[in-house]
């Protein structure tokens, strides 16, 4: 799954935030850290790997569903 933290995340912002799909926790990741990465971390709340970043926020349908209200 590309998009994650040490996997495949090509987000050039210093810093940016990648959330937990299972949890909702948010954490900071700079580029380096997504890039250099060898495993995809796990969430410090729930220990699941399903991060999301900012392009899986703005095409969930919860998201778009607020957004029209």
């Amino acid at each position: 799954m590309a998009g994650r933290p040490g996997d495949g995340c090509n987000d050039s912002r210093e810093t940016h935030p990648h959330w937990c799909g299972t949890c909702g926790a948010q954490r900071l990741f700079s580029t380096e850290e997504c890039r250099l990465l060898v495993i995809v971390p796990p969430c410090p709340r729930c220990q699941s790997a399903a991060w999301k970043d900012v392009v899986d926020e703005l095409t969930a349908p919860d998201y778009r569903e607020a957004v029209r209200r």
